[in-house]
């Protein structure tokens, strides 16, 4: 049996991290990686090569995940970038697994009330907005945040995954 392998993306403060602490705690024999974890460095630059160095450690423990067999591989990221999706993809060749993206949406209005309400994230409002539109254009499954508690996102992944990504514009990769 392969692995599924599933991707949540999304703008800053739409509630990934939060939601993907939801999913989690519900799979047996999974991972989960954020993709954020792999940027902690001090002091925080962002140049072409951070970014390579980012993408191979996460096709790395990707990689690491998946050739230990676990049933469910998570990875959350911003993944704003139809290319980014590609990459990583493409270094993960040789493996078996059905491969499930979702983004994580909401409308500006919610957006900035969520980022508003963590003080650490209050001055990320127009790079979010930025995200927010860049997100909207890769292709995946939309999954609308807005009025939904994290715990009723979660469970409306769930079903998704569980019903094989079968909803419109998911991808499988075998």
């Amino acid at each position: 049996m392969s692995s599924k392998l599933v991707f949540i993306g999304g703008p800053p403060g739409v509630g990934k991290t939060t939601v993907a602490k939801e999913l989690f705690s519900t799979l047996d024999d999974s991972v989960w990686l954020d993709g954020d974890d792999l940027w902690r460095m001090h002091p925080f630059v962002v140049t072409e090569a951070t970014k390579q160095m980012v993408e191979r450690n996460i096709e790395f423990v990707l990689r690491s995940f998946l050739d230990t067999g676990f049933s469910y591989v998570l990875l959350t990221w911003v993944l704003h970038y139809t290319r980014i999706v590609e990459r990583l993809l493409a270094g993960l060749g040789g493996f078996d697994f059905e491969f499930l993206h979702f983004t994580l949406k909401c409308d500006e209005t919610t957006l900035t009330e969520r980022l508003a309400s963590d003080r650490n994230r209050a001055t990320e409002v127009e790079l979010a907005f930025r995200r927010l539109h860049q997100c909207s254009r890769v292709p995946s499954v939309k999954v609308d945040t807005v009025g939904k508690r994290p715990a009723e996102i979660a469970e409306e992944l769930m079903y998704l995954i569980r019903k094989r990504g079968q909803a419109p514009s998911s991808g499988e990769r075998r």
